[in-house]
């Protein structure tokens, strides 16, 4: 068992607790923005349903994150937009807001029932040691493609990036980094969010942050929906999102396999069970509002590494702070003003954690890796990483539901190293 402050069911101070909710959810804003701009923007929407779209996220993300800590899979696991149902929302937007919201509570629906149908148990003996470590190591390079632009500063008005973004970014890495290893006790916990602080003034000097947005957003407002209907059945539309859900499925399964082999296994099974039970449920609220559903984010167990605290609880406070940002548009427009550098570069000290836990777990099971294990471990770290740099136009002429399985270079890799570790290259 790896030390950390505050072990997995352990209760967190008030003030403490807090502080770590905060560092969470900074994790999570540019994903939610991220996925409001696409989807907003082949939904057409205008900047004020942007913002309550928005909005939406935030409080639903907020929502799961909460009941999954308390009563779903019970780990420390961000709940979030699901890349995989991101797409399957693209690929039927022509066809309407009616079509996605139908086929997004099927979809969701169907992973409920997959959920409380406990059959999920059986999948868990071919999560081996080499699995699950190329799980962790996976999750951290298929990160990578999101995190380079953000790196390197490249915008609409800097195609190419900025040097001074760049230096910026790369100097905070190695400040975060050190903070992690020379701080101590409660304050070696806060570095990621303290490097975040010291990156935010560092661009607030360089004039890269506009204040005024911030100014002019108002205190209090509650979220409309005009975007989205009543939602129809279109069955094109269900085995798209059947399909995605079924990828959020093998993520779910990865994501708390891997955040398992760092804090701690307890209850595996039935924690997977309730883990894509709520998975599907969030599919069904999300739908009903016409927004993208959760999934359980796979860069969780990076984090928990990086800030050295494994209690879900610190979750339970990020989830609650969601919902709170959702619903004060002020404080969404500050957090959303973090610049993706800072956060790329607080994201990439966890990645270094979580690849040297990913091998760890690897070479955990045995004293020497043999040429087989060579194969089953690389290879779909390979296949996974190149899939997650492929530009996502490249895809657009597949139909959509085989978009959304080929263009996840998380699922495909986590689909090879099942068929490789069981399969092909299964040991006589």
């Amino acid at each position: 068992m790896r030390k950390f402050r505050y072990q997995l069911d352990q209760k967190i101070p008030i003030l403490e607790v807090i502080v770590y909710g905060i560092q969470w959810a900074i994790m999570m804003f540019p994903g939610l923005l991220i996925v409001t701009d696409i989807a907003a923007g082949v939904l057409k929407l205008n900047l004020m349903a942007k913002a309550h779209f928005f909005q939406y996220l935030l409080v639903i993300s907020g929502i799961f994150t909460i009941l999954q800590t308390l009563i779903g899979h019970k780990y420390p696991i961000q709940e979030g937009p699901s890349t995989a149902v991101l797409l399957a929302y693209i690929g039927l937007a022509p066809y309407g807001i009616k079509a996605i919201q139908g086929g997004m509570i099927s979809g969701g629906i169907i992973i409920v029932m997959i959920g409380l149908s406990r059959q999920t148990r059986r999948l868990n003996r071919f999560f081996t040691p080499n699995v699950t470590g190329v799980i962790l190591l996976l999750i951290a390079f298929c990160l990578l493609p999101f995190l380079l632009p953000r790196l390197l500063g490249v915008s609409t008005e800097n195609p190419s990036g900025s040097h001074m973004i760049a230096l910026v970014s790369f100097s905070l890495i190695i400040f975060i980094a050190l903070l992690s290893h020379w701080l101590s006790g409660y304050l070696q916990t806060t570095a990621v969010l303290l490097g975040v602080i010291v990156g935010y003034l560092a661009f607030l000097f360089l004039g890269k942050i506009n204040i005024g947005v911030i100014l002019k957003t108002p205190w209090l407002e509650l979220p409309r929906h005009e975007w989205a209907s009543s939602p129809q059945l279109f069955w094109p539309a269900v085995i798209s999102f059947v399909l995605a859900y079924l990828a959020v499925v093998i993520n779910t399964i990865g994501s708390i396999q891997g955040t398992a082999a760092v804090v701690g296994e307890r209850d595996i099974e039935r924690s997977i069970d309730r883990g894509i039970a709520l998975n599907g449920l969030g599919g069904v609220v999300a739908g009903f509002f016409g927004v993208v559903g959760t999934v359980s984010y796979s860069s969780s167990p990076g984090v928990v590494l990086a800030t050295r605290v494994a209690s879900r609880y610190a979750l339970t406070a990020c989830g609650a702070l969601l919902m709170f940002t959702g619903l004060v548009p002020k404080l969404a427009a500050l957090f959303a003003s973090v610049p993706g550098s800072v956060v790329g570069a607080a994201l990439c000290v966890a990645i270094g954690f979580q690849i040297g836990a990913g091998i760890d777990v690897i070479t955990s099971h045995v004293k020497k890796l043999t040429a087989r294990d060579y194969l089953v471990v690389g290879l779909p770290l390979i296949v996974g990483t190149i899939v997650s740099m492929v530009p996502r136009e490249f895809f657009r002429g597949l139909p959509s539901a085989v978009a959304v399985l080929a263009s996840n270079g998380l699922v495909l890799g986590i689909i090879m190293v099942l068929l490789l570790e069981h399969g092909f290259l299964r040991k006589k």
